[in-house]
């Protein structure tokens, strides 16, 4: 398959700023995931999923400078998208569009950073970020945490 790939003119290889993990990498990955979310559980925490992607609009007002770094989606349905920066921003949207009043929450995802990266030193534009926290109403954490 790869002779045939090469007489065609293409180059198999990962994008830019990404690459793939092998089964053993996986495992390792795996096993510290199962680690890291066994102990935010042990305390009291639970997790939510957002979508890669969000409403342009919605991760602009966040960055600032940084707004540079984010990739832009074409959408057929006419809607402006980006794929997501970071997750605090997908929270935030999260907690306002479903008037969250209080929630101790952790969430393990990929994000995605548009620069230039040195692999050398480590950087990608698609990584794992891992974040946790609690958000609430001061009233209800004033009366929660007394």
């Amino acid at each position: 398959m790869a002779e045939e790939v090469e007489k065609l003119g293409y180059v198999l290889k990962c994008p830019k700023g990404t690459r793939d993990y092998d089964p053993f990498q996986m495992a390792i990955r795996e096993e510290v995931f199962e680690v890291i979310k066994g102990t935010f559980k042990r305390h009291g925490a639970v997790t939510i999923s957002t979508p890669v992607f969000e409403l342009k609009e919605t991760l602009m007002g966040k960055y600032g400078e940084d707004s540079k770094l984010i990739y832009d989606l074409a959408d057929q349905g006419g809607e402006q998208l980006s794929l997501r920066y970071d997750l605090t921003v997908p929270f935030a949207r999260y907690v306002a569009m479903n008037k969250v009043r209080q929630i101790k929450r952790y969430h393990i995802d990929r994000v995605y950073r548009r620069d230039q990266p040195a692999m050398t030193k480590g950087r990608y534009r698609e990584f794992y970020q891992c974040v946790s926290g609690i958000t609430c109403i001061y009233k209800v954490c004033v009366a929660v945490c007394t």
